[in-house]
């Protein structure tokens, strides 16, 4: 019965860390993904302008541009597919969604699944 009892702690201790960690991260990309709204498909333009790269497309009523990393680049050609959040259509993706967004969604999932097997071992003791 020790190891069951050892499991349970530690369940409850991963448990604890997982659900603490992983809800607000959830919770901050759901705020993300709601402050930019739905990403919309758009047409853009690479252009050359002093040295430097540049995206331009035309969003939300108005023309908007960005620079535009050498991968960008490759992905796009001069003219490419690209994305804008809908409530900010200055910002524009490759992807049709936020990185950031999408990068802490991931890991509040992994931590949250965590926590939650956590607490499932940690009901182990009173089972068995």
């Amino acid at each position: 019965m020790e190891l069951i009892d050892a499991a349970g702690s530690v369940g409850e201790l991963v448990s604890w860390i997982g659900l603490l960690l992983g809800l607000p991260a959830l919770a901050i990309a759901w705020l993300l993904r709601l402050r930019d709204g739905e990403w919309l498909p758009v047409d853009v333009v690479v252009v050359e302008r002093g040295g430097r790269l540049l995206g331009r497309w035309f969003a939300g009523g108005d023309f908007h541009e960005r620079g535009i990393t050498g991968e960008e680049r490759e992905r796009l050609g001069d003219e490419g597919p690209a994305w804008f959040a809908s409530r900010r259509p200055w910002r524009m993706e490759l992807a049709p969604h936020s990185p950031a967004a999408r990068a802490i969604a991931i890991i509040g999932t992994i931590l949250a699944a965590v926590g939650l097997l956590g607490l499932l071992v940690s009901f182990l003791p009173f089972v068995l």
